[in-house]
């Protein structure tokens, strides 16, 4: 009788589902840090400097330095464990064990006489009151008891723990070139149309072009012994810029031609005008004449000044606005 307990117990309490929710909640940022470190391949760089009719590339080879700003935070790890039916697994039990205890404690108070009212074939008679009691209450404790532990148990094991540790979060990241080193090589202009221009051997690190020269010849990228050669976002701007005031500034000024213009299409020639206003950050390039020129024709063909009339946006090489 006490295996049999004993085996419907361990039933009850180990075959019981446990259901385990975790969630992640983030807590206050415990400090801020810069982690910083250099990725150990050097590359070519090229920096640009204007001085009119004539641009300087300057090469170099440097590391890219990066620059990692990190947050570090507490995490709190919340688990919550629940096993469904416990609190009605110890109700029924605890009803269970309660009337069998009952019936097994109380069974004095039952008659011990045997039942006469009814007989078997054998000729007995049928069991007492004390007997059948004690029978009922065996039985419900059996039932009451596992359930009522096995409720217990489960309800101890469920509950909520929380476990706090440090989490690590990058907010931002930064590459730029560090360590630079003068570099002399063979510089291709690459990806243009047409046949590429020849290659050219730098100087002290260093390659010039003129104005007409950015004008004829067509390409896209530099390459320096056959590696392309990077520009930050201001060195691209102000070769862009080159290139353009190149073709904008070679022809002569033809006030004629720009006012016949301001009447057919003044749009173009107000985006004309945005990008020959770009040429004034150039150094030394002669872009004043062309800029009164075409401001004098847009007056004379709106009517209005062009001091006093915004111009539209228009598609000016990035880094050139004044």
């Amino acid at each position: 009788m006490k295996r049999w307990v004993a085996s419907a117990l361990v039933l009850a309490v180990g075959c019981t589902p446990l259901d385990m929710e975790r969630r992640t909640e983030r807590g206050p940022v415990l400090r801020t840090y810069l982690q910083e470190s250099q990725l150990g391949e050097r590359m070519p760089f090229a920096r640009t400097e204007v001085s009119w009719p004539q641009l300087t590339l300057r090469f170099s080879t440097a590391d890219i330095c990066r620059t990692e700003q990190h947050a570090e935070y507490a995490e709190d790890i919340i688990t919550t464990r629940s096993v469904p039916g416990a609190a009605g697994a110890v109700s029924s039990g605890g009803v269970l064990t309660a009337v069998g205890g009952f019936l097994v404690l109380g069974r004095t108070l039952f008659s011990n006489s045997p039942d006469r009212d009814g007989i078997d074939r054998e000729g007995h008679y049928g069991a007492s009151s004390r007997k059948v009691a004690t029978t009922w209450g065996v039985v419900l404790l059996s039932v009451g008891v596992p359930a009522l532990v096995a409720g217990i148990v489960q309800l101890t094991r469920s509950g909520e723990t929380k476990e706090t540790r440090k989490a690590d979060e990058m907010l931002a990241l930064r590459e730029v070139p560090c360590q630079p080193q003068p570099a002399d090589g063979v510089v291709d202009l690459a990806g243009g149309n047409g046949p590429p221009p020849e290659p050219r051997a730098t100087v002290n690190g260093t390659l010039v072009l003129s104005a007409d020269e950015a004008r004829s010849l067509s390409f896209k990228g530099l390459l320096l012994d056959g590696s392309p050669v990077l520009l930050q976002d201001e060195d691209l701007s102000r070769l862009e810029t080159f290139r353009t005031c190149a073709s904008l500034l070679a022809a002569p000024v033809d006030p004629e031609a720009l006012a016949r213009q301001a009447k057919t299409h003044p749009d173009r020639l107000r985006t004309k005008r945005e990008l020959v206003r770009a040429c004034t950050t150039l150094p030394g390039a002669p872009a004043g004449p062309l800029l009164e020129a075409i401001d004098s024709a847009l007056a004379l063909g709106t009517g209005i000044p062009q001091e006093a009339k915004p111009s539209p946006p228009a598609t000016t090489p990035s880094g050139t606005e004044l």
